[in-house]
């Protein structure tokens, strides 16, 4: 089993020190809802966000849709041997069923995200497919989950060849697998991985977008285990 937390994710309300911002208040409008019930996004509200700590790094939901979109359809998730866990900036936890299908549309995903923040469960006669659990620290997540081995992947972890890596750990018996992966563009982790990781490595001497990272370990990890 695959367990993958895409952690630090700048997936998050609008906060209220932009609230009144030309930019906020204009699409706020344009949404037809309150600024403190919309995603931050830094396609729409990069002005406003010149104002925020960490304002270049913040604001990227697309980050979340495009690996949501790409694990939620892989051949892994369709045999059910893989489960994913969004991990917020503001310590927010999101569980996703392995039923749950992403709409492709972004705005569409949006609007998804602002009714789970409002919500907090996204519910279907038969299933729980989306739900939201506040003050959910990363630490807590990985204390909760089941593993036998934790792998955090970073530009600055040693490089290792993934498939003979995952093979390695196969040979050892290792059969629960959590990793985490960052849901940020640029720049570390603010939260300790060295403490709680097993293993930090990189799989390419350049920089990955989330994504790319989250598609190798998939498709490597389905052929393997």
């Amino acid at each position: 089993m695959l367990t993958i937390i895409l952690a630090e994710s700048e997936l998050e309300l609008i906060p209220s020190q932009i609230w009144s911002h030309p930019a906020v208040i204009s699409y706020a409008k344009q949404r037809n809802k309150k600024p403190n019930y919309l995603i931050l996004d830094s396609s729409f509200h990069h002005s406003a966000m010149k104002d925020l700590p960490e304002g270049a790094r913040r604001g990227r939901p697309d980050i979340v849709h495009v690996f949501l979109l790409n694990s939620l359809e892989s051949i892994l998730n369709k045999k059910e041997k893989l489960k994913i866990i969004i991990h917020t900036r503001n310590n927010e936890a999101i569980f996703i069923d392995s039923k749950t299908r992403i709409m492709r549309s972004y705005h569409r995903f949006i609007g998804l995200v602002e009714q789970l923040f409002e919500k907090k469960k996204i519910v279907t006669e038969e299933r729980i497919l989306l739900e939201l659990k506040e003050n959910f620290s990363l630490e807590k997540i990985i204390e909760n989950e089941t593993h036998d081995f934790v792998i955090s992947f970073s530009e600055n972890g040693k490089i290792v060849e993934l498939r003979d890596y995952l093979v390695n750990l196969k040979n050892k018996k290792i059969k629960n697998i959590l990793c985490i992966i960052g849901g940020f563009p640029h720049g570390d982790f603010h939260f300790n991985i060295l403490k709680y990781s097993d293993d930090v490595i990189s799989i390419f001497e350049k920089k990955l977008m989330t994504w790319s990272v989250a598609n190798e370990l998939l498709t490597f990890f389905n052929n393997i285990f």
